[in-house]
């Protein structure tokens, strides 16, 4: 469906989306991109639209699924719509899920890694910790309050839309999601920058482990390293006193899965699977 007013209501989802942080306290998320839209099309997510510009339309025609709302519109005004020059040429709006239960996601037994972002504030820092915990097989991610918006704009793009099947959830209280973890047979280590800590070379993962990550500038909350008897750094050279989190987060899963090599279970095997048909 062809709009041309700026102002047509049907807009409004897309209307400036560099100010707008309207779209998570009306339970929506925006994807931005060709292989993002594509991905949450695919996804089970409600879509309500999806907005196309005029040269990107031919080639993404293909990829639209039967039943989904499209607007079509000229790249200048999809410009002065979104506030920012628009060159990947495609967007979507779709309805946020209630964030998930914990012990509704992982698995009840046998090995399984849980990455945590305790305030993470970075968008690419959230986005790449999803990123990189499908990747490496995780069975979910948890972000305490105070972390950016797992599903914001930026994230979706940065996680290449990841956030869409693997487990992520959102908690007020963090410090009851990493008890509920250990009840579960977690064990919590906390990533330190602390020469007392277990060195990561040194260390063997539990089957079930929660990796724990802290915020950019504070690290992680005394409240949540009180509750990890293990914590464990990377020994840095040349005085380098640290890494950035997401960086810390890809090497400390892949020390994970080098470990536990043929451990991954059959839910991230599926999600293999989907994206590999993607």
């Amino acid at each position: 469906m062809r709009i041309d007013s700026l102002d047509d209501p049907r807009l409004d989802v897309y209307r400036h989306l560099k100010k707008n942080n309207e779209n998570r306290r009306k339970e929506l998320l925006i994807a931005e991109g060709t292989t993002v839209v594509e991905r949450l099309l695919r996804s089970d997510y409600v879509v309500r639209s999806v907005l196309v510009t005029d040269p990107k339309f031919p080639n993404f025609e293909s990829r639209l699924t039967p039943g989904v709302v499209v607007h079509r519109v000229t790249r200048d005004l999809a410009t002065q719509l979104v506030g920012f020059e628009f060159h990947l040429g495609v967007l979507a709006a779709a309805e946020r899920k209630p964030s998930p239960l914990i012990q509704n996601v992982v698995p009840a037994t046998g090995s399984s890694l849980v990455i945590l972002g305790d305030h993470i504030t970075d968008q690419q820092n959230v986005g790449l910790l999803i990123r990189i915990a499908a990747a490496f097989g995780a069975d979910a991610v948890v972000f305490s309050r105070g972390s950016a918006d797992p599903f914001s704009r930026r994230v979706m793009r940065v996680s290449m839309a990841n956030n869409l099947l693997l487990p992520v959830i959102e908690t007020q209280d963090v410090e009851t999601a990493v008890d509920q973890l250990n009840r579960l047979n977690y064990v919590p280590c906390a990533t330190v920058l602390d020469e007392a800590a277990t060195a990561l070379g040194d260390f063997s993962f539990p089957e079930r482990t929660v990796l724990i990550f802290g915020n950019e500038a504070h690290g992680i909350a005394p409240s949540l390293t009180s509750r990890c008897k293990t914590k464990l750094t990377v020994p840095m050279l040349n005085s380098t006193d640290s890494l950035n989190v997401s960086i810390a987060a890809g090497i400390f899963c892949h020390t994970y899965r080098s470990q536990h090599r043929n451990a991954q279970n059959d839910g991230n095997r599926q999600q293999q699977h989907q994206y590999k048909t993607m």
